[in-house]
């Protein structure tokens, strides 16, 4: 098979943010007399707002602030990302630069909204790479659904089965797998499961490691050596 473009994820692939997101988080939550685990916060990564806050709602009870917690979260992130800055993804603004060198479309497919989603990039110098961006909030059915993926893979003009997928987390993998694309694990905070190994492409230990992998993916093709 021969792929022609490729489409990320953006937190914990493209910029090293979940950490950042976990710690904002867990502030937050002191902030009420709560307590985020790592673990719970591990099962949230990857889905859409509702989704995690639906999650919250049910592991904290009817009782919890939501409305206040959302906000507290969204100050704690910004005092974070100030004071330890955003980062790529090590290997990935090289990764970047050399498909679009060879004319390969690219395109963001993240389950966070428009508005933190520039903010982030930006903050990270990759937005101007990344000018196809397909949010959260644009679409009705958030990871695992595979909308998000269908909508970046029609946005670039390549059908899905011609689409390298690279995703951190276990909902985005299986969100680009339900889309038809081959699709690249690079685990981030959660490692994965048996099953979801059995279910992608390939597992990499490393963005570096895998970006030579996406390379090869896309070049395999006599237009692309």
């Amino acid at each position: 098979m021969i792929y022609t473009a490729v489409i990320f994820d953006m937190d914990g692939v493209l910029i090293d943010s979940e950490p950042i997101i976990r710690t904002a988080a867990q502030l937050a939550a002191i902030e009420i007399d709560r307590a985020v685990t790592d673990q719970f916060y591990a099962s949230v990564i990857g889905l859409p707002s509702v989704q995690v806050e639906a999650a919250f709602m049910h592991e904290f009870g009817d009782d919890f602030p939501l409305a206040d917690y959302r906000l507290r979260f969204e100050r704690c992130y910004r005092r974070v990302v100030e004071s330890r800055g955003l980062a790529p993804k090590p290997g990935i603004p090289a990764l970047l630069d050399a498909l679009i060198a060879c004319e390969i479309p690219i395109a963001v497919a993240t389950s966070t909204r428009a508005e933190n989603a520039d903010a982030a990039l930006a903050a990270a110098g990759l937005i101007d790479r990344l000018p196809v961006r397909v949010t959260g909030d644009q679409v009705q059915r958030g990871k695992p659904a595979p909308d998000i993926f269908l909508l970046a893979a029609g946005r670039i003009g390549v059908a899905p089965q011609y689409c390298v997928a690279v995703e951190d987390s276990d909902v985005g993998a299986r969100a680009a797998v339900a889309a038809g694309m081959y699709t690249l694990l690079v685990p981030d905070l959660k490692s994965p499961s048996a099953e979801l190994i059995g279910l992608v492409g390939d597992v990499y230990p490393s963005m570096p490691a895998a970006a030579a992998r996406i390379l090869n993916l896309v070049r395999a093709g006599p237009a692309r050596r």
